[in-house]
């Protein structure tokens, strides 16, 4: 187990005094490693080489490693993708273990993509991962998901109808797909749809041509990014009702329900592809309450079987599919919601994704 209340010599080129960014993450991860290790760190920049330091870690029995430390304030994860193998090659030029990424903030994606391409990490909110064979050390470490100090300008989020329209968009069919197609499609502003997708482009989410088309979506990743700034309960209006004769009594009525509705959640997913039955029944309406008096539910704050949604957005109806005289949302729309519901919800949505991924003719055009 690693111990916090250590103090290690941390050696120094005076190249780096000035470094604030570099003299902090060192601080930081000198007070992570145990008794006996020691941190040297030395200048590359001097040598022409790419790579801002290089820093040796000796162990306690006098085994060493040296990481290529590469300083970077802002990295999205496009950029992450894009710098790993450069960074590796720089790593075995150098015959160093490894690199090391210091930051002020990386995202979720960005860790995720140096990670998976063997990249160290560390950011200032305290973001890290680094892995040495020899000497032995690991430290994985969670930060902050939310960037302290986020750019002023740009689409920063995918908050809001208008945005999740264009992921559902994006999602549902296949590329390529241009700017004003899109926009057509989800009733949007060309102009917000290409800020919108300059955004998605940074987080690696799609790509695009020289034209500006769509030319691929990496439509998992993109839901799982859509559910850090969207919440089944938060973003919808939610009613909690009591069906006392149970959920098979509603679902016998739903059929004849002669008002829009979409059931979401476990009860949408495919048979195919679900894990567990539903405790809770989940259903898009116009007006829940309404809803609630023509299929006999009472409104109950403890105890809730049925959860009535009053939509964000009309996107919720859009490409509903029936099955077995119900009509359910897009799978799309019904991971979101799995992915930011409670209980099992989230690992329902994994399962969700994985049939999603292997079944893409049977929901995606």
């Amino acid at each position: 187990m690693l111990h916090k209340s250590v103090v290690l010599r941390v050696m120094r080129n005076t190249t780096y005094l000035g470094n604030s960014l570099l003299d902090d993450a060192v601080e930081w991860l000198r007070s992570r490693l145990p008794e006996g290790w020691r941190l040297t760190l030395s200048s590359e920049r001097r040598q022409g080489l790419r790579g801002d330091a290089r820093l040796t870690v000796r162990g306690p029995d006098g085994a060493t490693g040296r990481l290529i430390v590469e300083v970077k304030r802002r990295m999205s994860p496009r950029q992450a993708a894009e710098a790993v193998a450069g960074l590796r090659g720089v790593a075995g030029r150098k015959r160093a273990k490894g690199v090391l990424l210091v930051s002020d903030y990386l995202s979720e994606f960005s860790r995720k993509r140096l990670r998976t391409g063997g990249v160290n990490y560390l950011d200032l909110t305290g973001n890290s991962w680094i892995a040495l064979d020899r000497p032995g050390l690991l430290i994985d470490t969670q930060g902050s998901d939310q960037d302290p100090s986020p750019p002023r300008r740009g689409i920063r989020s995918l908050k809001g109808p208008k945005a999740a329209r264009i992921v559902r968009g994006l999602c549902d069919r296949r590329p390529p797909i241009g700017v004003r197609e899109l926009a057509r499609l989800t009733k949007s502003n060309p102009g917000y749809v290409s800020r919108v997708i300059d955004f998605l482009v940074s987080e690696d989410l799609v790509q695009r041509d020289r034209d500006g088309q769509v030319t691929g979506t990496n439509w998992q990743e993109l839901i799982l990014r859509w559910s850090k700034d969207y919440s089944l309960t938060k973003a919808n209006r939610a009613v909690p009702c009591l069906a006392a004769r149970g959920l098979n009594v509603v679902i016998d009525r739903l059929p004849v329900y002669e008002k829009p509705y979409a059931l979401t959640g476990s009860v949408a997913v495919p048979m195919e592809a679900s894990i567990a039955s539903s405790r809770l029944l989940a259903c898009y309406v116009d007006n829940p309450q309404q809803a609630a008096g023509i299929l006999d539910l009472r409104l109950a704050e403890t105890g809730a079987n049925v959860l009535l949604l009053e939509p964000f957005d009309r996107v919720v109806y859009d490409r509903t599919r029936t099955e077995d005289g119900l009509v359910k949302v897009a799978l799309s729309q019904c991971a979101v919601d799995l992915l930011t519901g409670a209980g099992r919800g989230p690992s329902e949505a994994d399962a969700l994704l994985a049939w999603m991924a292997k079944n893409e003719d049977a929901w995606r055009t």
